[in-house]
């Protein structure tokens, strides 16, 4: 039996997002395959251990670190002293899912599940993301950058000039629609980005892109399956944070998504490209809208897409075959056998 550590929680406005994919993930992981110490870190960046690990924690809004946990401190592949054979980060946002606690567990020699240092960076960062997608052939909404330390912010005026009258205003790299807003003037076009300034220095601006939302996930390393196409019918303005993890009944998912065979095979291969271009592993789910005129646009990557029993990553494999805890144990399987590969290479010259 191995034993993975299953990390959450962390520093970024998602912290609530990650407890509740924890929680589904210890649920349901292989209990004759698997022991599990559950870890969370909190809002000040504390690494911390118990059982149970989680209060209020029927309650989506109010899920939190359970009070009087012990401290856990993680060294080289040990979480106070005990052999960990793989961590699961299910740790959304900033220094989660953007490469910095990928780096940190590289240094500390273990498996982990998700892709590396680079491809969770760059699957993170929306503007870069973009810059290496485009000009390979993938469509995706024109955008905007606007940095926090700009002296003159670009007008509504000037921006919806190039981009259209309704705009959407985003954290460059958070996720879960967290500092999301949709807008149609200047007063709520400021409002947005002065908004999303609050969650992250860097924001994008983009073009509204008038189509069905389609969404699929993706599975392995060298070589990847891809599920079945779903479809997001939000009951709001667009897929909130609210639709994604509180009020699930706001939101109306077709899986399979009502679309043709060969819409259904373009979104799967460009699904496989984006994954292969971003060097990306193990799991993403991958985000589209495909227009009236049968054109597909790729929206966004998510290098570690939320896990709970209403999120899409586990429900688009569930419908393709793949049950909720069998998805969990390949995921921790491909982590090692990546974490193998790497470790076949030679570090030092003698």
């Amino acid at each position: 039996m191995q034993t993975v550590i299953v990390l959450c929680g962390g520093e970024s406005g998602e912290h609530e997002v990650s407890l509740l994919s924890a929680k589904s993930i210890i649920q349901y992981i292989p209990k004759d395959r698997y022991k599990v110490i559950p870890v969370g870190i909190d809002k000040s960046g504390y690494w911390l251990t118990g059982n149970p690990l989680f209060q209020n924690e029927d309650d989506p809004s109010n899920i939190s670190l359970a009070e009087n946990l012990e401290s856990a401190v993680f060294e080289r592949g040990k979480l106070n002293g005990n052999k960990v054979d793989a961590v699961f980060p299910i740790i959304h946002g900033t220094y989660g899912e953007d490469g910095c606690l990928q780096g940190l567990l590289e240094l500390q020699h273990v498996p982990y599940v998700g892709a590396g240092v680079l491809g969770s960076a760059v699957g993170m960062d929306k503007d870069i993301m973009k810059r290496l997608l485009i000009p390979e052939g993938i469509r995706c909404a024109r955008h905007k950058v606007i940095y926090k330390w700009q002296e003159k912010i670009p007008s509504y005026e000037e921006t919806a000039a190039r981009l259209g009258d309704i705009l959407f205003v985003k954290p460059c790299n958070l996720g879960s629609s967290v500092g999301i807003s949709k807008c149609r003037d200047a007063g709520e076009y400021d409002q947005a980005v002065a908004y999303a300034l609050q969650f992250d220095k860097k924001v994008i601006v983009e073009e509204y892109v008038e189509g069905r939302e389609i969404e699929v996930s993706v599975l392995g390393n060298e070589k990847v399956e891809v599920s079945v196409p779903g479809e997001i019918i939000p009951g709001e303005e667009f897929y909130s944070y609210n639709s994604k993890y509180i009020d699930s009944d706001a939101t109306q998912l077709k899986i399979p998504a009502e679309l043709d065979s060969g819409t259904v095979t373009e979104i799967q291969e460009v699904a496989v490209k984006a994954f292969s271009l971003l060097e990306l592993s193990g799991l993403s789910r991958i985000d589209f809208f495909v227009k009236a005129s049968g054109e597909v646009w790729l929206n966004e990557v998510n290098t570690l897409p939320g896990f709970t029993h209403i999120s899409m990553y586990p429900k688009l494999f569930e419908a393709s075959g793949i049950p909720y805890p069998e998805l969990i144990h390949r995921l921790i399987q491909l982590a090692i056998k990546r974490h193998d590969l790497d470790n076949s290479l030679k570090r030092q010259k003698y």
